[in-house]
């Protein structure tokens, strides 16, 4: 009787050191993330050419040699015509910031319908972070 007392207290200790180191780990991989604080406008909007909308995130970078981070206007899955967003140095750790985005003068109305989030490599080899935003800014004269 002991023993099989002995035995399942063993047992139980075993599985329980087991689901507690479950999802944890010393080679867990770097976290690199953008958050997305506000967009001003708001989204749905008409907005003129050359006016940005502008965006504010924050920004966690693992990566030990940091990231370039960029807001990408798309239009129907690729970059929009005429496109202007704010350049990226390379960035480091923790902390915020503010770019924007807009469509240069044009012949033809663009309609913006994702903002691509996205954080990179410092030689843009490697893609950190990326997502997706839906939105809709119609630009015109």
């Amino acid at each position: 009787m002991k023993t099989s007392i002995m035995y399942s207290i063993v047992l139980i200790c075993s599985l329980s050191l087991v689901l507690m180191s479950c999802g944890t780990s010393s080679d867990d991989e770097a976290s690199n993330v953008m958050e997305i604080i506000s967009i001003n406008p708001e989204s749905p909007a008409d907005l003129s050419y050359g006016e940005f909308v502008i965006i504010t995130y924050e920004y966690m970078i693992d990566n030990s040699e940091g990231a370039r981070m960029w807001v990408q206007p798309y239009t129907s899955g690729s970059i929009s015509p005429r496109f202007l967003y704010s350049s990226s140095s390379v960035f480091h750790g923790d902390g915020g910031r503010e770019v924007g985005v807009s469509i240069d003068d044009g012949d033809d109305p663009v309609t913006v319908d994702q903002l691509r989030v996205v954080m990179v490599s410092p030689d843009q080899s490697e893609t950190l972070f990326e997502t997706y935003i839906g939105v809709e800014y119609n630009f015109n004269e």
